[in-house]
């Protein structure tokens, strides 16, 4: 499947949309954890610095040592961090222990219910313990405010309330569980003292100093595992990963839209290859636009188109040249009988009769001539058939051309007691031609009219424009052509119903390819014993 253009280019459009997607993902992801661990230390130094500034005055106190637990312990449970309170020689004075991900407070819901001995007022109704060193202690109000005795002093089956509270993906879960009070080697909560987990993330941590930064009294430092940003980075990565899924569904249905579009014409392209190497010189390839696909199928049908001319011209070729054989086969097989009869009758009876001898010899001085005019002729007719002959072609002068000819055949038509005349031709008038090859065409047409027409006959030349094209005619007086033979009269060696009028059956034939060859027409008009008119009509200019 991969070698096809097309699926390499759906492949490649799937894999550059996935690497960009992946590329951004990762950059815009890597930023914003960057931003977020930023904003987060950021966070932690602020509060650091305010619990710096509480623990200045408890620290330069004997007795603040019980102040700054309680401080540590307070703002661990505010900024959901471990807090540790340290003096100038950075010993330990406060530790709020590890932070867990499950925070546990007591909460006695009616301490006057509970304790009828205790000298409560009812305003102590209840009370909640947010520091867990104390909660394995019961808060009292005693003349200088709250205080806090042991749950075992409580009464046995006394009722409180442990809240856990629990930080879940989610939000943070909140859990009430009821308990009674214990006997008094029974605790009901676990010491908040945890040991680290080993295993456990190394937190981040921020030391501010207290008093003046430069000679200090004391730090702070504040330690979290900075994953407040953790979901909405999780909701960041899972939207990119949809948006990559995404792209990458786009990026297939685009690949396959466009590489159809691509691989199409040259899935044709190929199939018009083929067809040329069965042997279809026909086959073309559609030109769908003019990029470099469209170029290349205009490329290939220009090539298609000169090797088929070039086949046909080689085909032409091979035709004419069968042609002629056929022909010379069958033209000179009459004048090369007829001297071997007359070569074998000079060796028997006719070689002591003079007469005959005489004869004999004018016959073979006639068949000789008519073959020299064979072998001069008749390649050049087969190759004006097939359209081999490269003509010369220019702007001629239409009276210069009936004058050459007319003046070629005065003196035979004075011989023969015929009357030649040229009407007058306008001596701007001119054609496109080539001048050599149209005279041979008039000549053959006065030729035969010539020898045609009987003594005190005519023959008459014009020529005259008709619209865009020039005609030629040549008329006589003879005695005309029969019908049966007009639609026949310019094929080759056909020489008509009379048989014994000389000349070879070529001539009009030649005509016909001159003319043709030279984008016109020929045609004869005759009846018996009225003459023959002869018309050829020319493009006035060459329309190549």
């Amino acid at each position: 499947m991969f070698h096809s253009i097309r699926w390499r280019l759906v492949a490649s459009f799937v894999a550059v949309t996935l690497l960009t997607v992946g590329l951004i993902g990762v950059l815009a992801l890597a930023l914003f954890q960057r931003q977020t661990t930023s904003q987060e230390l950021q966070f932690m130094r602020a509060n650091a610095d305010a619990i710096a500034r509480q623990a200045l005055p408890l620290i330069e106190t004997r007795d603040g040592r019980a102040s700054l637990q309680q401080l540590a312990q307070t703002s661990a449970f505010l900024s959901s961090a471990q807090i540790r309170i340290l003096d100038r020689d950075e010993a330990l004075l406060a530790d709020s222990g590890l932070e867990s991900q499950e925070q546990v407070y007591l909460w006695l819901p009616s301490l006057l219910e509970q304790l009828p001995d205790l000298d409560l007022n009812e305003n102590d109704l209840g009370a909640l313990l947010l520091d867990p060193a104390f909660q394995n202690m019961a808060p009292m109000r005693g003349p200088h405010g709250f205080t806090a005795v042991p749950l075992s002093e409580l009464p046995a089956g006394a009722e409180y309330t442990v809240i856990r509270q629990v930080d879940t993906p989610w939000g943070r879960q909140v859990v009430f569980e009821t308990r009674h009070v214990p006997q008094a080697d029974e605790q009901p909560v676990e010491s908040s003292d945890q040991q680290p987990d080993a295993a456990a993330s190394r937190p981040t941590v921020v030391r501010q100093p207290i008093g003046d930064p430069s000679n200090p009294v004391g730090f702070v430092e504040l330690a979290s595992d900075l994953d407040f940003g953790a979901q909405s980075l999780a909701t960041a990565r899972r939207a990119f990963l949809l948006a990559g899924l995404g792209a990458a569904l786009l990026a297939l249905l685009a690949g396959l839209v466009v590489s159809q579009s691509l691989s199409a014409p040259i899935t044709e392209l190929a199939g018009a290859v083929d067809k040329m190497s069965g042997g279809d010189l026909h086959a073309r390839a559609t030109v769908t636009g003019k990029d470099e696909i469209g170029q290349l199928a205009l490329g290939f049908n220009e090539m298609a188109t000169r090797l088929r001319a070039s086949f046909g011209e080689l085909a032409a070729e091979r035709d004419a040249l069968r042609r002629f054989i056929a022909d010379a086969s069958h033209e000179l097989r009459t004048p090369i009988t007829a001297l071997k009869s007359f070569n074998e009758l000079m060796r028997g009876p006719a070689l002591t009769d003079e007469n005959a001898r005489q004869e004999f010899m004018d016959e073979s001085a006639v068949q000789i001539e008519r073959l020299e005019w064979i072998t001069a002729n008749l390649l050049n007719l087969s190759r004006l058939d097939a359209g081999l002959i490269d003509l010369d072609l220019q702007q001629c002068a239409v009276e210069e051309i009936v004058e050459a000819v007319t003046s070629s055949f005065r003196s035979v038509a004075q011989t023969k007691g015929i009357h030649l005349a040229g009407a007058p031709v306008d001596a701007d008038l001119s054609v496109c031609c080539d001048r050599m090859r149209l005279e041979l065409a008039l000549s053959n047409l006065m030729d035969n009219a010539l020898k045609f027409t009987p003594t005190g006959g005519e023959v008459t030349v014009a020529a005259e424009q008709r619209g865009a094209v020039i005609a030629f005619s040549v008329a006589d007086s003879g005695a005309g052509i029969d019908p049966a033979d007009l639609p026949h009269i310019f094929d080759r060696f056909y020489r008509g119903k009379d048989s014994d009028a000389p000349g070879s059956g070529l001539g009009l034939a030649i005509v016909q390819g001159i003319v043709q060859a030279h984008g016109g027409t020929v045609a004869v008009a005759s009846e018996l014993g009225q003459g023959s008119r002869f018309t050829v009509e020319l493009p006035e200019r060459d329309q190549a």
